[in-house]
């Protein structure tokens, strides 16, 4: 059939099915967890990076408190994470074929005392037992590649709500910012 529209329609599929079955309470209790945050550590490690940089570049025109962890090798991981702790949240992204190193580095933060939040496919993942929020998102695809449209969704979704509550901080933020590119070109 017509590749283009078997995708799209799958990933409406995905994105109703992920509709239906996202917890409302931790969605809302992961956004309060990102606004009250001491610090906020993003990660995710495979074809889960781009998706959580996509966040991370979000939250980095809202908060100054914000850090990516690049999940180049177990020991680095660690290094980047050295501090977190009580007050401060990870937001890990994996999915299926799931990266060892965002199970240990969940499971290390949790330790430490951060709150977790984690965007996977199902409550049966590896990383779910160490999630203070578990926000579940279908990803998997007829092919090698998964399909990412519904956690991308879930990203929209906070980014919205966290500008909703602080739209006048953010307004005077962007204005300040726009100030800065108009004057550096």
């Amino acid at each position: 059939g017509d590749v283009l529209e078997n995708v799209m329609l799958s990933d409406i599929s995905k994105l109703q099915y992920t509709l239906d079955r996202l917890n409302r309470e931790d969605f809302y209790h992961a956004v309060d967890k990102i606004l009250s945050a001491k610090n906020l550590y993003v990660t995710g490690a495979r074809s889960s990076e781009p998706v959580a940089q996509i966040l991370n570049y979000n939250l980095s025109l809202i908060f100054d408190n914000v850090k990516f962890i690049r999940p180049t090798s177990s020991a680095e991981v660690f290094e980047q994470m050295f501090s977190i702790g009580e007050g401060d949240v990870l937001i890990a992204f994996s999915f299926p074929r799931y990266s060892s190193k965002m199970v240990n580095a969940v499971k290390f933060a949790k330790q430490n005392g951060a709150d977790v939040i984690v965007f996977t496919d199902s409550d049966i993942s590896p990383l779910a037992e160490f999630a203070t929020y578990l926000l579940i998102a279908q990803s998997d695809m007829a092919s090698f590649m998964d399909s990412l449209v519904a956690p991308i969704s879930i990203i929209n979704a906070i980014v919205v709500e966290i500008t909703n509550r602080k739209e006048r901080e953010i307004t005077d933020r962007f204005d300040k910012l726009e100030a800065l590119w108009d004057e550096y070109d």
